[in-house]
């Protein structure tokens, strides 16, 4: 039997036109197992390699490394201030924003794991539409997207529109453009849905339609209306997993999804990284919008792990960056006023000296001598300090991820740890190096504690330095 179909026009708000659009279904059905539709793949041969030289990549000398200077006071304690703890109703809520190191998910995994769960028992609350990007893991079994999807990113400031938490937005205006998305858990089948909304934007004057279909029944067209925000909910008298969008006509804009879970997790966490992010993502974000969603906006505790991408500018300007993350944590707070805040510094950064041979190293061409080993070091442990110092103003903790490797020149020690804790990069960490940073961050800040006891704003640390109570602190 066809499924019916609503669409309810919703109410006006100050910012934007908003609708809400509703697919109900009946009967109980077996979620399938999603098999993605082969892609052809492009011809295309990249060009050859030269056949004329070899680099070989090598660390600096052990009396330079052992020169380099461990510790630094200002920084030593790596968790600066204290989170705030109440008694709480319901699961406690994590959201963890960031770049490329955030996004693979691994700290995530090993944060649930440092505290007794698993991957079943800690679900998301929202999960951005990142499906397609490179880098990005998300805590979903699995899915299936065509060509023809692609992205805007808040942090590039391009087009000056508006994004919701997911700092992104996946954008299509090719006709039987598809995204299929198995929410269920990756282990079981135990965490279905019993509701899903998915929050999208018509990017088009025309009409757009959309083709909707879950857990293989017939597909269900809704028509966007007239709004730039909708919110298209789909509810059923059963549990589903498998829910599959197809574009039929117009132009679409995905902002997320919001799941609701037949089984209530004991902890809800969402991790939101995006490669080559920066916290400038922030400046793109409206509480207006965001509230136009209709997501959940209750996080206990937020992570903002930002800093390496802002230190790979050059030169990199201190007191640029400092007011970058000023406005940005000025919007991020008239959006989460409450919740718990830790600024987590970018990791330590190194460099490869490079010797260049002939093909089969027959013989030396020449050697390029990094002139300062602790360049990208010494930028990073500014980001830190400048974090630190903002972070009191906004009532966020800071955390160095770079003096939990050791300090300045820990990059070097990590590469050599069996096994590596550093990628060959000297940038980004291998899995056993996030595992690592998220053992140590975990116990840093008493992970395990904060869930058990909860937390509230009422009882959240503000700095006692400062003149008045922050502006987003008022009820």
């Amino acid at each position: 039997m066809k499924l019916k179909h609503l669409i309810i026009v919703g109410l006006l708000f100050t910012f934007q036109a908003s609708a809400q659009e509703m697919i109900q279904f009946k009967g109980s059905s077996q979620s399938p197992e999603l098999i993605c539709q082969p892609i052809k793949k492009n011809n295309f041969t990249p060009p050859p390699q030269s056949p004329e030289i070899e680099i070989v990549y090598s660390l600096p000398d052990e009396e330079i490394m052992e020169a380099i200077p461990k510790n630094n006071q200002d920084i030593s304690n790596r968790l600066q201030m204290q989170l705030g703890t109440q008694k709480k109703v319901g699961p406690y809520m994590i959201g963890i924003w960031g770049d490329s190191h955030s996004a693979a998910n691994f700290i995530t995994e090993e944060l649930i794991k440092s505290i007794g769960l698993d991957t079943d028992s800690a679900l998301p609350t929202f999960i951005p539409p990142s499906m397609g990007r490179p880098g990005v893991r998300l805590p979903i079994r699995k899915y299936c997207q065509s060509r023809g999807w692609q992205f805007n990113y808040s942090y590039t400031g391009v087009n000056a529109e508006l994004y919701g938490p997911a700092l992104l937005k996946l954008n299509s205006n090719i006709p039987n453009s598809y995204l299929w998305v198995d929410f269920r858990s990756k282990n079981n089948n135990s965490n279905q849905l019993k509701k899903l909304n998915i929050l999208f934007s018509k990017t088009t004057q025309g009409r757009t339609k959309l083709g909707i279909q879950i857990d293989g029944r017939d597909e269900e067209i809704v028509e966007v209306k007239n709004s730039q925000v909708s919110n298209l909910t789909i509810q059923g008298d059963s549990v589903f997993g498998v829910v599959k969008i197809r574009l039929i006509e117009g132009a679409i804009s995905i902002d997320g999804f919001v799941p609701t879970y037949d089984l209530e997790p004991k902890v809800f966490i969402d991790t939101l990284g995006i490669p080559g992010a920066t916290v400038k993502g922030w400046q793109s974000t409206q509480k207006s919008y965001i509230d136009n969603l209709k997501i959940p906006m209750n996080y206990d505790l937020i992570i903002l792990e930002y800093g390496t991408n802002e230190g790979n500018q050059s030169p990199f300007d201190a007191n640029s960056y400092k007011q970058l993350l000023r406005d940005a944590l000025m919007s991020f707070r008239s959006i989460y006023p409450t919740s718990n805040c830790i600024l987590m510094g970018p990791t330590d950064r190194g460099i490869w000296n490079k010797k260049i041979y002939t093909k089969g190293k027959k013989k030396l061409v020449k050697t390029e001598y990094v002139p300062d080993f602790l360049k990208y070091s010494k930028i990073h442990q500014e980001i830190t300090l400048i974090q630190k110092d903002v972070g009191k103003d906004f009532s966020c903790s800071s955390w160095s991820w770079q003096q939990a490797m050791g300090g300045p020149g820990g990059a070097y020690t990590w590469i050599k740890n069996n096994p590596p804790l550093m990628a060959k990069d000297l940038i980004h960490l291998t899995v056993q190096g996030y595992q690592e940073t998220a053992k140590v961050l975990s116990k840093d800040i008493d992970l395990s504690n904060l869930i058990i006891s909860g937390t509230d704003s009422s009882n959240m640390v503000i700095d006692p330095n400062l003149k008045s109570v922050p502006p987003w602190r008022n009820k």
